[in-house]
């Protein structure tokens, strides 16, 4: 009897382990062979193979195989589903806030500018649009976007209780007139959207709270990088070539004398600052990044509450100011926040916040 039933184990584990290959091959050969696995172990892959019908469904029907996680638009414009902050429902202005809400987040904007002002600092709140407020004409064809929206709502009652927004969907459907604003297969916009928002936070600075703040000159060099985190969502990032998306590289002249410091937000460990010339820095970890540049125009200590939209800037931002504190607003509270108010002395400080999170952000706690 054991026998037999360890037979009929074997022969069930064989015929699966065999079904992995022969499912990735079929499904590679019918969807062409040019995107065959590239290593062998690739044929064993469950990810492949859903990767590879999420190819297919998309290829043969313009449909996602996760519509909650990834939307498929027109033109080879991929968008971020309802799974992440209900952001296609906000989009097309069918989820509704919570009645209070708006006026809570508002209030919560008010009192903090106003704990900013009073530590002698002078406060920048920025939108980081999604995609879909700047690409709406590339939404799904059954989605019909909104006229105005619960970020429309927000931002009004923020102004009307004298708090100064920086919106920049405005900003970036200008920019996409001439440039790739978003990443077509990512969520976030292009080092030309990225060096937009930050040339309209250097004028923010100085227009609405008279900081003396010099930009600083950079170019943008037309490059190609591989599909985003939107196609990884349906594990078919595999199924792209290495230029598919068009980005920009930026370089400054001349080249900033940048140093890069870790700061740990449980011990207040701090790393040595060692040099990181115009390299990117990233606050999706659960620490403190601290900048410091020599040869910065502007004599100013910045700290920088944002997510992983100020990525892409981060380099100009930190080539711009003698030192930058960055951490990702998630991962601090308002006590924290009064501790770096005064250890840190800022000058200024930026909160940015990508649009779909913008009713997160809380100035008594994240």
């Amino acid at each position: 009897m054991y026998r037999r039933r360890l037979t009929i184990f074997a022969a069930i584990a064989t015929a699966i382990i065999l079904s992995l290959p022969i499912a990735n091959l079929a499904l590679r050969a019918y969807i062409g062979g040019k995107l065959w696995p590239s290593e062998t172990r690739d044929l064993w892959s469950l990810d492949r193979v859903e990767g590879n019908v999420a190819y297919l469904l998309m290829s043969c029907c313009n449909r996602s195989m996760y519509p909650g996680r990834t939307r498929i638009g027109r033109n080879g414009y991929f968008f971020l589903g309802d799974d992440d902050g209900q952001v296609i429902s906000k989009a097309t202005g069918s989820w509704q806030p919570p009645a209070g809400l708006i006026e809570d987040r508002a209030a919560g904007l008010a009192r903090l500018q106003q704990r900013v002002a009073d530590a002698g600092a002078a406060l920048a709140v920025v939108i980081a649009p999604n995609k879909h407020s700047v690409y709406p004409e590339m939404l799904p064809p059954d989605l019909n976007p909104a006229q105005q929206t619960v970020t429309d709502a927000f931002v009004n009652r923020a102004e009307a209780m004298g708090v100064s927004i920086l919106d920049l969907r405005p900003v970036m459907r200008r920019l996409k007139e001439t440039s790739q604003a978003y990443l077509k297969t990512d969520t976030h916009w292009t080092r030309a959207g990225a060096a937009a928002s930050y040339d309209n936070v250097m004028r923010f600075l100085s227009d609405q709270h008279a900081v003396p703040a010099s930009p600083v000159d950079y170019q943008l060099t037309p490059v190609n990088r591989p599909a985003g985190d939107l196609v990884r969502l349906l594990k078919m990032h595999e199924m792209f070539g290495p230029d598919h998306e068009v980005d920009y590289r930026i370089t400054m002249t001349p080249p900033p004398e940048t140093c890069l410091a870790t700061l740990s937000l449980l011990s207040g460990d701090t790393s040595a600052c060692v040099p990181s010339g115009d390299g990117e820095v990233s606050v999706m970890d659960r620490s403190m990044k601290m900048t410091r540049t020599d040869n910065a125009p502007n004599d100013q200590t910045v700290l920088m509450l944002c997510d992983s939209f100020c990525t892409a800037s981060s380099a100009l931002f930190d080539a711009s100011f003698r030192v930058v504190y960055r951490v990702h607003w998630k991962f601090i509270d308002s006590a924290a926040l009064g501790r770096y108010l005064e250890a840190f002395a800022p000058d200024i400080v930026i909160v940015q916040m990508v649009e779909r999170d913008m009713l997160s952000f809380t100035e008594s706690g994240n």
